[in-house]
C-alpha cells in the first residue's frame, strides 16, 4: 500500500499540505525500507524511523502553532489526538527490530494500521482547521 495526499486530504494550507505529503512520502520510504531484504541491517530501518519520527514531531508542532497564532476552538482537541498520535507512533518505531532481523508482519501491519488513523483526522479537523485559516487569510 501506498501513501498518498488525493484530492479529499487537501486542507488549502500550503504549509500543512505540503508537510502531509512529505509525511506520506516518509511513511512510504519506511514501509520500503521494512519489505526489502537488503535492508535487514536495520540501518536504513532504523534511519528512516527516526526521520519518521522527527518529521512527526516537526510537522504536529507547525499545525499547532497556526493553531495558537489564529485562536483555532479546536485547539485543545487537536493537541490531544497529535500526542495521542506520537506516543503509539514512537511505541511503534521502538518495536521494529533494528539488530538485522527482518520486521515482522506484525510490525508492517501495526504500523499500517496507525498511518491509517491519520487519514480520517487529516479529512475532517486538518480540512476544518485548513477553512479556518483560508478564512483568516493564512493560506
Amino acid at each position: 500500500m501506498r501513501y498518498e495526499v488525493t484530492p479529499d486530504l487537501i486542507t488549502d494550507n500550503h504549509l500543512i499540505d505540503s508537510e502531509h505529503m512529505q509525511l506520506f512520502d516518509a511513511v512510504n520510504k519506511l514501509l520500503d525500507a521494512m519489505s526489502d531484504p537488503k535492508s535487514n541491517s536495520g540501518r536504513q530501518i532504523g534511519q528512516t524511523a527516526d526521520f519518521l519520527r522527527s518529521y512527526v514531531d516537526k510537522h504536529f508542532g507547525h499545525e499547532e502553532e497556526l493553531q495558537k497564532k489564529h485562536d483555532w476552538r479546536e485547539y485543545e482537541t487537536h493537541v490531544r489526538f497529535h500526542e495521542q498520535y506520537k506516543n503509539t507512533l514512537c511505541d511503534i518505531l521502538d518495536s521494529i527490530p533494528l539488530d538485522g532481523t527482518p520486521p515482522s508482519v506484525q510490525n508492517m501491519s501495526e504500523l499500517n494500521v496507525h498511518i491509517v488513523r491519520l487519514i480520517p483526522h487529516i479529512r475532517t479537523m486538518d480540512k476544518r482547521l485548513g477553512a479556518y485559516l483560508k478564512s483568516r487569510g493564512e493560506a
